[in-house]
């Protein structure tokens, strides 16, 4: 491996006591704990850092089964070395599933297609506390095929500005984004929305599935979501998903028809 290879991670994480992927100041996030565990792999002085770009930016306490990062390396180890390396040196709440050679224009963010992400909910009448870490409790009273009406309007090019918050100077350039696909799954005896994009705006799934769950609590009709897309500043409740069900379930490579 030399200087003009790239190596690309795959990882899993637990997010719940992370303030997310980004590193931050004074703040303990997934990628500052990479970023950390890469420099003392390769013994790099105090101060020095070698950035490590993940293919999306988890918030806090949202879970990755696989998220894709790269870097750059100083100096040449192989992708098994770097791979047993980092999990010595990571908690055990982070993982790199594999380590890899990657072409020198590989970027984990920029060369993605499309991403999938999904949330599971929890629908039993009594939750064990050991599956809430993962999920939503959201009860057995929801109504599956009123969900499913109202995340029939995703798929699509859509103005997604009623289903995403950014603070001040991080808006995107523009909240248009393209949803391939939109559904529910059962999994685990939990009741999954999965949804793949060719990518995501802040909080955007939360949101998607906070009204979804409104509408099988018959709190919102299932056309609620199409008139949010169809007209993002109506009036109207807004709602939003806790960050624990939620999971970046895979990054697709190569045409966003096979993501």
């Amino acid at each position: 491996m030399g200087s003009t290879v790239r190596v690309r991670l795959d990882l899993a994480y637990d997010g719940t006591d992370f303030a997310g992927w980004q590193a931050q100041p004074d703040r303990d996030t997934v990628q500052g704990r990479i970023e950390a565990a890469v420099g003392r792999l390769y013994h790099q002085a105090p101060g020095q850092r070698t950035p490590v770009v993940g293919a999306g930016r988890t918030d806090a306490g949202v879970h990755a089964e696989e998220q894709v990062a790269h870097f750059d390396p100083p100096t040449a180890i192989p992708p098994a070395g770097i791979r047993a390396g980092l999990n010595a040196l990571l908690p055990d709440s982070i993982r790199v599933l594999a380590a890899a050679e990657a072409a020198r224009d590989f970027h984990a963010r920029f060369s993605a297609a499309g991403k999938t992400y999904r949330y599971h909910l929890l629908t039993e009448a009594v939750v064990s506390p050991l599956k809430s870490r993962y999920a939503w409790p959201v009860g057995d009273g929801l109504s599956r095929k009123a969900m499913e009406k109202g995340a029939e309007a995703l798929a699509g090019r859509h103005d997604f500005r009623a289903f995403f918050t950014a603070p001040p100077g991080e808006q995107p350039e523009t909240p248009v984004r393209t949803v391939f696909t939109a559904r529910f799954v059962e999994a685990e005896n939990q009741l999954v929305f999965e949804v793949t994009a060719e990518g995501f705006l802040r909080y955007m799934v939360r949101r998607i599935v906070g009204t979804l769950v409104a509408i099988g609590r018959g709190q919102l009709p299932p056309a609620r979501v199409a008139e949010m897309l169809r007209d993002p500043d109506a009036s109207g409740p807004r709602f939003r998903a806790p960050a624990a069900g939620l999971r970046l379930y895979r990054v697709h490579y190569g045409a966003p028809g096979r993501c």
